[in-house]
């Protein structure tokens, strides 16, 4: 005999049977283990409204607590905000999870820069998978030049990734770091450290590889 279905799709509750919240929480549970995750540090403030804007932007796509606050030593700076994304530096990373929402991520920066007024804002992304971390810092930068910045993020993970080919670099490399250079408009001065002899590394431009000094 065949089983009817429950009447106006109500699945019973009580023993059992899930109750409708808990299946809801299995099922947001399960969405949120498919996410990476995503840290945010603020080195000074942040206002209600920015805090806000930047944790709904990155809750949805990340596993994300709320924004963690510490004191910001560096005088020549407003307000330093530091996202670490647990998420390989590629291609799906931006065409896959962020997708669109990076350009919102940039709009944001900029807000944030601008209502700094003249002591401006920084920002410090940081790459981290299981070989190796890549920081990109942006230092002070004005609108143009941060929109620029953040455009170029999207778009280096190509070059990147041919720079980290083992045949570029005589030593695995656990941390690379590169910053912004305003004269230029680009992402230069890439420097790394060693994974077994903590030396420090520079990328030869001209050579295309790794070396140290």
């Amino acid at each position: 005999m065949p089983t009817k279905p429950f009447p106006n799709n109500h699945f019973p509750e009580g023993e059992g049977f899930l109750s409708t919240g808990g299946l809801v929480s299995i099922l947001v549970s399960l969405m949120e283990t498919g996410r990476p995750v995503a840290e945010v540090l603020v080195e000074g403030e942040l206002s209600p409204f920015e805090h806000e804007a930047l944790y709904k932007l990155l809750k949805k796509h990340f596993r994300l607590e709320q924004p963690a606050y510490s004191e910001l030593l560096d005088e020549t700076v407003g307000t330093r905000v530091n996202i670490t994304f647990h998420h390989s530096y590629d291609r799906s990373f931006f065409a896959d999870i962020f997708q669109e929402d990076w350009r919102g991520l940039k709009e944001l920066f900029k807000q944030i820069r601008y209502r700094r007024g003249r002591l401006g804002a920084a920002f410090r992304l940081t790459f981290v998978d299981k070989k190796f971390q890549l920081v990109f810092s942006t230092g002070l930068l004005g609108d143009e030049e941060l929109g620029s910045a953040m455009d170029q993020i999207g778009h280096l993970t190509g070059i990147v990734g041919q720079m980290m080919r083992p045949e570029t670099m005589a030593e695995p490399l656990s941390q690379i770091e590169t910053s912004y250079d305003r004269k230029t408009d680009r992402w230069q001065a890439f420097r790394g450290v060693g994974l077994a002899d903590k030396k420090e590394y520079f990328f030869d431009e001209s050579l295309f590889r790794w070396r140290s000094g």
